[in-house]
């Protein structure tokens, strides 16, 4: 079982507790892939990392928002302590 769920919706990142006990999520750490133009004139991919402090406890079931820079999101890293500190990383 996974310990989180978590939707892009437009601009918005909802993340739920889906474990049976209250977490504490201290950080979540969000990354963007955007298109650059490099110098010879081909068109990249670059990663933005935006770090986002939280620090609130989630009871079982409950729903976390946060309003996101882009849509583009490839990865988020959810930073949260049970029993001791934890950290998964979710592609989206």
């Amino acid at each position: 079982m996974d310990p989180f769920i978590v939707k892009l919706e437009g601009k918005s990142l909802k993340i739920t507790n889906n474990l049976d006990h209250t977490v504490k999520i201290t950080e979540v750490i969000i990354k963007y892939k955007v298109s650059v133009n490099l110098i010879d004139d081909r068109i990249g991919l670059k990663t933005i990392t935006e770090n986002v402090k939280i620090d609130k406890e989630l009871k079982r079931k409950e729903t976390l928002q946060i309003e996101t820079k882009l849509e583009d999101i490839n990865e988020i890293s959810i930073i949260y302590k049970d029993d001791t500190f934890r950290r998964i990383d979710i592609s989206l």
